[in-house]
C-alpha cells in the first residue's frame, strides 16, 4: 500500500476516528506514539515513519542543509513527501473500518509543517490538524480556490531554539490573510512538548475528534 513504515494502535470501534502521527526530523515513529495513552481509544492511530534514514533511529521526511550558518530546505523534496503522504491518506480512509470523515493529523516540527500543508493543499480530507512546534511554509502549500475546514490547533515554545518562536508565530499570517480559524497557544519550553502542552492538545482533541 505504501512506502511509509509505520506502528499502530487499533480500535474495535466499527467506524474508527484516523489519527496519523508525523514526526520531527531526526525522530522516529516510536517518538510521537509514547503519547498512545493520551490519545482516545476509540482512534486508530498510526504513527509514520520518514521515508530518509539520517542515522540508526533518526528519520527525516525531506532534507535540511546547513550552510553558512542557514538553514536550507529541500521544498520540492517537501512538496513530493506532502502528496505521498495524500495519497496514502487516500488510500487507508478506504478502508471499512475507518471513517473517513473524521482523520487527524498530529505533527511535531517537521511533522506539523507537513500536516499544515497536506491539510491546506488537499482541502476536505482532514478534519483535525494539531501542529506542534512548527511553522507554516508557503512554499509547500499547493495553490488552492478552496478554503479548507480543517480545525487547526498549533502551540509553540517561546524558547524554542530549533524553529524560533516569532517565526512560527508571524508565519500564522498566512492563515490570517485567508481567513482561516486556527487556535494558537504558546507555552514556556523549548522544541518539545511540556505537561501543560500536553494537557490543552488533549483536551482540544477529545472536543473535536
Amino acid at each position: 500500500m505504501s512506502r511509509f513504515f509505520f506502528v499502530d494502535r487499533k480500535s474495535e470501534e466499527i467506524k474508527s476516528p484516523l489519527i496519523i502521527l508525523i514526526h520531527g526530523y531526526g525522530s522516529n515513529e516510536r517518538d510521537l506514539f509514547s503519547l498512545i495513552d493520551y490519545l482516545p481509544k476509540k482512534a486508530y492511530i498510526i504513527s509514520l515513519r520518514g521515508p530518509i534514514e539520517l542515522f540508526n533511529n533518526s528519520y527525516a521526511w525531506y532534507d535540511i542543509y546547513v550552510d553558512n550558518n542557514s538553514k536550507l530546505y529541500d521544498h520540492e523534496g517537501a512538496k513530493q513527501i506532502r502528496d505521498e503522504l495524500s495519497k496514502f491518506i487516500d488510500d487507508i480512509i478506504k478502508y471499512p473500518n475507518i471513517d473517513s470523515d473524521n482523520v487527524t493529523l498530529i505533527g511535531f516540527s517537521q511533522g506539523a509543517i507537513l500536516s499544515h500543508a497536506i491539510s491546506y493543499s488537499y482541502p476536505g480530507t482532514i478534519k483535525n490538524i494539531m501542529a506542534i512546534s512548527g511553522v507554516i511554509d508557503e512554499k509547500i502549500m499547493k495553490r488552492t480556490h478552496l478554503k479548507p475546514k480543517t480545525n487547526i490547533y498549533i502551540s509553540h515554545g517561546t524558547n524554542d531554539n530549533l524553529i524560533d518562536y516569532q517565526i512560527s508565530k508571524e508565519s500564522l499570517n498566512f492563515y490570517k490573510s485567508k481567513n482561516i480559524d486556527f487556535t494558537f497557544e504558546s507555552y514556556e519550553q523549548g522544541h518539545g512538548i511540556n505537561e501543560k502542552n500536553l494537557e490543552s492538545l488533549i483536551k482540544w482533541l477529545n472536543e473535536k475528534i
